[in-house]
């Protein structure tokens, strides 16, 4: 083809055709602009279907990923819908006598209560994002801002977890250390000794010490407040879905 217009500009200078020679001069610029924005044109296309395509893929691993985290963030809400449920129970048995206490499992309750532990999400796909700066490629604006919201309700949650934290092991456990048996406590959490301690915990004196009502109130007080946060999450977590479903 380059020969055949060669050619073509060689015969118009011979027979010193000059203004047909331009004619064809400006016809061939032409020709190789158009041929240049249709490249651009197919290299914009392909661009964009490697985009549309990795968005599919973004949105796809983040609903995967983030149903994962709504499993695991309902079933931490429930074991702390236990503690809650366990603490109200020793809080109503404050003031009981040692032959009404003799009656109930206390160890059983104040080891619901301790249980807590903070929700960790998986995020390897939005940290791949966020490090990739693929975020722009999401086209939807509600899902960027559900993703923004994710993280800085994380934050949030991290705060209520530090609160919750600090009542647990600055407070309680301490407390619980001096004044109970933490082997007889443990029996029911992870340690599962078979034996009870062989000290006598005065379980009366526990129930009538204003510093253990007030180290439950202070405990529920950071359970229901970290639980406020993760329902906050799950509201999030659900409007993800919803917006990364194909």
């Amino acid at each position: 083809m380059i020969k055949f217009f060669r050619k073509i500009r060689e015969n118009l200078l011979a027979e010193n055709k000059f203004s047909r020679y331009l004619l064809y001069a400006i016809g061939e610029i032409i020709l190789v602009m158009i041929g240049i924005l249709l490249a651009f044109q197919v290299s914009t296309w392909k661009e964009g279907q490697d985009n549309l395509k990795e968005e599919q893929n973004m949105m796809s691993s983040i609903h995967t990923e983030f149903k994962n985290n709504l499993k695991k963030v309902k079933a931490t809400l429930a074991q702390y819908k236990e503690s809650e449920k366990s603490i109200k129970s020793l809080m109503s048995y404050m003031k009981f006598s040692a032959g009404q206490l003799k009656e109930i499992n206390t160890d059983s309750l104040i080891a619901k209560s301790i249980d807590v532990y903070d929700y960790s999400p998986t995020q390897n796909s939005l940290t791949e994002i966020l490090a990739t700066g693929n975020l722009k490629l999401l086209r939807k604006d509600s899902l960027k801002i559900m993703l923004l919201a994710w993280s800085a309700e994380l934050n949030e949650k991290e705060e209520s977890w530090g609160t919750l934290d600090d009542f647990n092991q600055n407070l309680v456990l301490p407390y619980l250390t001096k004044k109970a048996s933490m082997r007889n406590i443990d029996s029911y959490s992870i340690q599962k000794w078979q034996e009870k301690s062989k000290f006598n915990v005065d379980q009366e004196a526990l129930f009538n010490d204003i510093e253990f009502e007030n180290n439950l109130d202070n405990l529920a007080w950071g359970i229901i407040n970290y639980s406020s946060s993760l329902q906050r999450l799950v509201q999030i977590i659900e409007r993800i879905i919803v917006l990364t479903e194909n």
